[in-house]
């Protein structure tokens, strides 16, 4: 991802510093009212709040450090998943869910600028998500 979208989506981040537990709320019930299955994908107890704050938190840390860190990280999502005998709708149902998470706690702060960013970022996630899964059936 180029220097100026990542930056878009680390400024929508940056946004919603100390909001994480309003982001979580919305998030892990909508996802997993989605997508049930994909509860297998997170930490036991997630039904916790405190939990899921933990958990969102470790999203966005991941998020805005290196992008080859992220990259590997995101293959081997694809990759547990796949051993779950889960496939690329879910990885979109997750992705979408968590933009969507994003956009609604922004509100009004929401800017084209990070929906395009973020359309990037979704699409690259989900080719590394797809490259782990690969690996997986290989």
């Amino acid at each position: 991802m180029d220097q100026l979208t990542r930056a878009q989506c680390q400024h929508s981040l940056d946004l919603l510093v100390g909001q994480e537990r309003e982001i979580a709320d919305a998030f892990f019930p909508l996802l997993f009212e989605r997508a049930p299955e994909l509860k297998a994908m997170f930490p036991k107890g997630i039904d916790d709040p405190m939990v899921q704050t933990h958990t969102l938190y470790q999203m966005i840390i991941a998020f805005v450090g290196d992008e080859q860190a992220l990259a590997t990280k995101l293959q081997v999502l694809g990759f547990r998943m796949a051993m779950r005998g889960m496939y690329r709708d879910h990885a979109d149902i997750l992705v979408n869910t968590l933009i969507g998470s994003l956009k609604r706690q922004l509100k009004q702060s929401w800017q084209s600028d990070f929906a395009y960013a973020w359309r990037i970022a979704k699409m690259e996630a989900l080719r590394d998500i797809e490259a782990g899964a690969v690996l997986m059936a290989a």
